[in-house]
């Protein structure tokens, strides 16, 4: 098996895309304006280009414009760490698990993560595309606004899931 596949590099890869999360959800405040109460959050939902202008206008009034862009850029960060990380850990789950059931679970997760990194690059690559050209589109608006629920779903799938496998894994390898 390649030096790649690791607990070790699971850990670094699943936690680092945990950590990067936690560190957007603490410093998305400045995001927040009237026109933006969810700050971010509204752009990704706003689902037309007068929506997304409007959102942009607030932030770019504001001074937040830079911010915003370095906000979308830690997310795709986040998404490579988080995505990467739970491939990983269902790959080394389903090699490694002494149960069928967990094998599948573990499967299951290498599946999951995919579809939530697919959603979730797809979602910010349409924001940011239309932060960085200063202008909404409808077209990546409604795609951002369409991958944002089924990446939001895939998301608890996949933490959930992961964190039962994980434990569902440690039993395992106590018995």
């Amino acid at each position: 098996m390649s030096r790649f596949y690791s607990w070790r590099n699971f850990w670094i890869f699943w936690l680092g895309g945990l950590a990067v999360f936690i560190g957007m959800v603490l410093t998305s405040g400045p995001l927040i304006t009237d026109v933006a109460p969810a700050g971010i959050l509204d752009h990704q939902s706003a689902g037309t280009a007068e929506r997304v202008n409007a959102i942009q206008q607030s932030w770019a009034t504001a001074g937040l414009m830079g911010y915003a862009k370095w906000s979308m850029i830690a997310d795709l960060v986040f998404i490579g760490l988080y995505m990467s990380g739970g491939i990983l850990g269902g790959r080394l789950i389903w090699q490694e698990a002494l149960s069928p059931s967990l094998k599948k679970l573990g499967l299951f997760m290498v599946l999951i993560y995919f579809l939530f990194g697919l959603f979730d690059y797809v979602e910010t690559l349409s924001q940011i595309t239309q932060l960085l050209d200063q202008q909404g589109s409808d077209l990546l608006s409604g795609i951002a606004a369409f991958v944002k629920p089924p990446k939001t779903v895939v998301w608890v799938i996949g933490t959930v899931g992961m964190i039962t496998a994980l434990v569902w894994r440690q039993r395992e390898r106590r018995a």
